[in-house]
């Protein structure tokens, strides 16, 4: 039911408001890559405002869950959804924009608990964390190291509560991005024990705007949003904003 009254909502807003040189995106809460309350929406948020800006296209943003973000785009809805990886099955319904950025998964621990730096996880033993919601199923890196753990992955509601279990030390490993962990480290108290990343990532991926096959301007929102996609990286721009926005390691 309530998808169904965001569905007529948003089929209102587009009746009422649609313009050839608007795009209207899903988006959600993921900092520092996306966020209602951060400057300029996150990095990633930036990213594609400033890209489509080059092409003269202003684009409107649908805070939304990910997933409700994800099935509205899917219908229709929304031109498309931003920050999502590739993957081949999202084909059938989506065109993908070239990568805005990469996102790396990598591995939390604390250091009175390490894991051996730039070899092989030997995961034995050792109490995962995973934050719900998530599609580690996607991850066969990351099941296979659970696996191997011999014990049930705990499950956590988000990023940050995975990153206080750590610290609680109710798990011992933590799955998360890179940056997302970075940014939740970086607004939180100085922890007692240090927590640090396990190097190297066990998956990066790319992070792309979907564009919904229903919408009739997908192939030409995908080509204009490549073109001004090239246009950022071609200035150094692109690659300035992604180092002005990395989080400080611990």
């Amino acid at each position: 039911m309530r998808l169904l009254f965001w569905l007529l909502a948003l089929l209102l807003i587009s009746v009422t408001s649609y313009s050839a040189n608007t795009v209207k995106l899903a988006n959600g809460e993921w900092p520092p890559y996306a966020g209602e309350s951060l400057p300029d929406g996150g990095i990633g948020t930036r990213i594609v405002r400033a890209a489509l800006a080059e092409e003269g296209i202003s684009a409107e943003f649908e805070y939304l869950s990910w997933k409700r973000g994800l099935e509205i785009a899917k219908r229709g809805m929304l031109d498309g959804a931003i920050l999502w990886v590739p993957l081949p099955e999202r084909e059938i319904d989506f065109l993908f924009s070239d990568p805005i950025m990469l996102t790396d998964f990598v591995l939390l621990y604390r250091q009175n608990k390490p894991l051996e730096a730039n070899k092989p996880v030997q995961s034995k033993g050792f109490q995962f964390g995973m934050a719900n919601g998530y599609s580690y199923e996607k991850m066969p890196e990351l099941t296979s190291l659970v696996r191997e753990s011999g014990k049930t992955a705990v499950v956590v509601a988000d990023d940050e509560a995975g990153i206080k279990a750590l610290l609680q030390e109710r798990i011992d490993i933590f799955p998360i991005d890179r940056q997302v962990g970075l940014w939740v480290l970086a607004n939180m108290p100085t922890p007692s024990i240090p927590i640090l990343v396990h190097e190297p990532p066990i998956r990066v991926d790319k992070l792309v705007v979907l564009f919904s096959r229903k919408s009739p301007r997908s192939k030409w929102l995908q080509e204009r949003l490549n073109a001004g996609l090239a246009k950022l990286r071609a200035s150094g721009q692109l690659n300035a904003w992604l180092k002005e926005a990395a989080p400080p390691a611990p």
